[in-house]
């Protein structure tokens, strides 16, 4: 739980940079296994400087076993003075032993020296922790027999015991020994960390430095050659986008430098008209002149009107809209009918062939009317009166056809892929159009991810325009 605690501790907060994020996040696990380490380090240590002190324990019980003797019956232990003072000359530690018969009687040593909980067998020493005048020890207990005694007793039970001092100064010692080295690696290695987050960063500097380094004006794609795999994908992101930019500036600026080409002439010719209109004292010629103004004004409207639906329908205009599920054969029957009025002015027929069942495909309404609206704008324009004009909704296997079919002139067929280009019209036909219409309908028709087709019609006369669109489920309908 504390180890958990303290992870969660150093973790990097949400504001702070990549390189600080990878550096806590590479270092932190370094750090944490370096301490486990140590605790491991110091555990094995204590264990084997015990190990090592225990032997020393049991040698001495062995000194002391040989100086055991049994005269006239008694058990007498002659420790020289030498050996005493070799016991007790430990400078860190004190050394404490006591000597029992078998049947617990003390012989000589110190009193109440804490005997192993455990029994004992003959020749095997016991280790064990205990307590003595309030400090820890660590003794060993050896059981040994001794000859010229009765059998029940034969054994001796010797008890040598230390303090710790000198195990704790050793296990130190032994850990310091270890944990300068790991410390001086956990330095290398974060210094190699460091500078290999720096290198392997380092592409996202450059691509910081490029990026920061360009106009505004250059869409140019972002080197993608020196960039490390994961960082491809987002150059590649942003390469896309910045096509998507560099589409949206050129169709501004197609429509930026045709709306002034086009609105130029027609306005120049309004004032014109204007000027001269204020000049003429003659109603009549006032009349006409306001007559001219305003033909002129009414083509200067649907123009505009057209310029607007032409950057509204274009590819890249940055238009955001998601395709709905609607029913071709409705849309077109409302559409055909809000012109019924126009058809009757010009004197033409103007019907609707629809079908029974739905048609459904997925895109914009609003667009789509559009399409409908600037095919029958210019059936109605350039056929004559007593003219006939079908809309016509065609489902097929996996498309929809959407077609506007009239008995005008037709177009010839080598103009038929011309009059889909920006203000190109159709010339001695006496149509006041402005040669938007078809373009704005091949946009509309490029988004939604159908195809334009003009051909003569059915009759061999006129003109008939077929839009297939992708079919759409008929549950999602």
């Amino acid at each position: 739980m504390k180890i958990g605690a303290g992870l969660r501790r150093v973790r990097a907060p949400e504001n702070a940079s990549l390189r600080e994020q990878l550096l806590v996040r590479l270092l932190t696990p370094v750090v944490l296994v370096t301490l486990i380490s140590s605790v491991i380090s110091y555990y094995y240590a204590f264990n084997y400087a015990t190990l090592a002190y225990d032997y020393s324990l049991y040698d001495s019980a062995l000194d002391i076993s040989r100086q055991v003797h049994v005269i006239n019956g008694q058990l007498r232990v002659d420790l020289p003075r030498a050996a005493l003072d070799m016991l007790e000359s430990d400078k860190h530690d004190n050394i404490y032993y006591m000597v029992n018969d078998s049947q617990g009687r003390f012989i000589t040593g110190y009193h109440n020296l804490p005997l192993p909980k455990a029994g004992t067998s003959s020749g095997k020493p016991v280790y064990y922790d205990d307590v003595f005048l309030d400090n820890p020890i660590r003794a060993t207990a050896l059981s040994i027999p001794v000859a010229g005694l009765p059998p029940e007793q034969d054994h001796l039970l010797i008890v040598v015991a230390e303090t710790l001092n000198k195990r704790r100064t050793l296990a130190r010692e032994i850990l310091f020994g270890m944990l300068l080295p790991e410390l001086l690696l956990v330095g290398l290695i974060g210094l190699l960390i460091w500078y290999g987050v720096a290198r392997g960063l380092r592409p996202l500097i450059d691509l910081q430095s490029e990026i920061s380094s360009r106009s505004h004006r250059d869409m140019s794609p972002l080197p993608v050659q020196n960039a490390p795999g994961e960082v491809r994908a987002l150059v590649g992101a942003m390469n896309e986008l910045l096509s998507r930019l560099a589409d949206a500036l050129a169709a501004q600026q197609r429509f930026i430098a045709d709306a002034a080409h086009q609105l130029r002439t027609p306005l120049a010719g309004l004032r014109t008209q204007t000027e001269l209109a204020l000049r003429q004292d003659d109603q009549e010629e006032v009349r006409k002149s306001l007559r001219q103004i305003d033909t002129a004004t009414a083509r200067t409207t649907h123009l505009v009107n057209q310029l607007l639906s032409l950057a509204r329908a274009e590819p890249g205009a940055n238009r955001l809209y998601a395709p709905q599920p609607l029913d071709l054969n409705e849309l077109a029957r409302h559409t055909t009918t809000e012109w019924v009025p126009r058809a009757i002015d010009r004197n033409i027929d103007l019907g609707f062939d629809g079908v029974a069942a739905a048609a459904p495909i997925g895109g914009d309404p609003i667009l789509l009317k559009e399409l409908l609206g600037n095919l029958l704008d210019n059936a109605i324009r350039y056929t004559p009166p007593g003219g006939q004009i079908t809309v016509a909704v065609t489902p097929h296997a996996n498309s929809c056809v959407l077609s506007v079919e009239d008995n005008g002139p037709g177009i010839p067929p080598a103009e038929r892929e011309r009059v889909f280009e920006r203000f190109h019209r159709l010339l001695g036909n006496g149509a006041d159009g402005c040669g938007l219409g078809l373009a704005i309908v091949r946009e509309i028709a490029f988004g939604h991810g159908a195809t334009v087709a003009l051909e003569p019609g059915t009759s061999g006369h006129g003109t008939r325009v077929s839009v297939e669109f992708p079919q759409r489920a008929q549950h999602a309908a």
